[in-house]
């Protein structure tokens, strides 16, 4: 910055006066009379070995900036090759699409077996009184239970089918029910207590959990990294004193499993 003249002079003999006329050379910036405050500028410096140092400062830290701003930039890896080698080709789309769309179609199924279900639960509810009782509830209550349950799993699937997102965290709990419902519903088969044409409606179920598990395996992750099983406990020691994990997660723990 260019230092202001006053009425008593330029005061050379003040450092911080001398220093904002060298700082101001160093900008480019020109002065009233140049000739004369450079005279002044030296004078100043000959009796002042503060400002020699700090001019010799101030021409290095001027020098490495201007080198920062003009330096011609250097050129990094091609990565066009490695990105295009690992995105996902026509086919892999393909399959992710026709895995969504097939999902959406079953969350519309069973949605919709649900809703049915759950208006002709409360139609019998209210037509009839259930005597028996199991486990505090009737059996009509227990049908509004599976009908609410069967609701929720077509919204699940459609919700998986536009945001998988969070789908993978609905697949062990969906595998875990079908597993148990095919075993109870082979019993029931076997002594007659159900008719086949409701269990044939649980091959909805089946056909959600293989989709969505074609959806999640379609759905590009977000970069190289432990399974997701480690990320729960994996801690990057990387300058952890006396090889205790530092308390911050990495950043694979704070990633979903899948985009």
């Amino acid at each position: 910055m260019r230092p202001v003249d006053d009425q008593h002079g330029m005061e050379w003999d003040r450092c911080d006066r001398c220093r904002e006329a060298m700082s101001a050379a160093l900008d480019g910036e020109a002065a009233k009379d140049a000739a004369a405050e450079q005279a002044a500028v030296d004078a100043h410096l000959a009796g002042c070995p503060d400002c020699r140092a700090w001019q010799q400062d101030a021409a290095h830290v001027t020098a490495i900036t201007r080198r920062a701003r003009t330096g011609l930039a250097t050129g990094g890896p091609d990565l066009v090759a490695r990105v295009v080698d690992h995105a996902p080709g026509p086919r892999a789309r393909w399959r992710g699409t026709a895995a969504r769309a097939g999902l959406a179609a079953v969350g519309v199924a069973q949605a919709t077996i649900g809703l049915v279900s759950l208006l002709g639960a409360v139609t019998h509810a209210h037509a009839m009184t259930d005597p028996l009782m199991v486990l505090g509830a009737g059996i009509a209550h227990a049908t509004h239970e599976s009908a609410a349950w069967n609701l929720a799993l077509g919204v699940a699937f459609l919700a998986g089918a536009l945001w998988s997102r969070h789908l993978a965290g609905l697949l062990p709990a969906l595998g875990a029910f079908i597993a148990v419902l095919a075993v109870v519903s082979g019993l029931d088969l076997v002594a007659g207590r159900v008719d086949p044409a409701r269990v044939a409606t649980h091959l909805l179920l089946v056909a959600g959990f293989v989709l969505g598990l074609a959806v999640v395996r379609t759905v590009p992750r977000p970069g190289p990294g432990p399974t997701p099983g480690a990320r729960w406990w994996r801690r990057d020691e990387r300058g952890a004193p006396d090889g205790h994990a530092p308390a911050v997660a990495d950043r694979w723990e704070r990633e979903s499993d899948v985009a």
